[in-house]
């Protein structure tokens, strides 16, 4: 799919309020650390910051 977008399979999960880890892979984890390198922020800062502002980007394939 080459609109520009993030495509994704949809479900549901209930939103949480207070802090929840959450584990990724080791190639997205090196890819924050080199970000994480270069900046003054915490990578905790980083890595929030990437997925809000992308977050806009996803489109939900739902199955019908």
């Amino acid at each position: 799919m080459s609109d520009g977008k993030i495509h994704i399979p949809a479900r549901k999960k209930e939103l949480v309020t207070t802090e929840q880890v959450v584990k990724v892979s080791p190639e997205a984890y090196n890819a924050l650390v080199e970000i994480y390198n270069e900046s003054s922020c915490s990578m905790k800062q980083i890595a929030s910051l990437l997925i809000i502002n992308s977050a806009d980007r996803v489109v939900y394939d739902k199955e019908e």
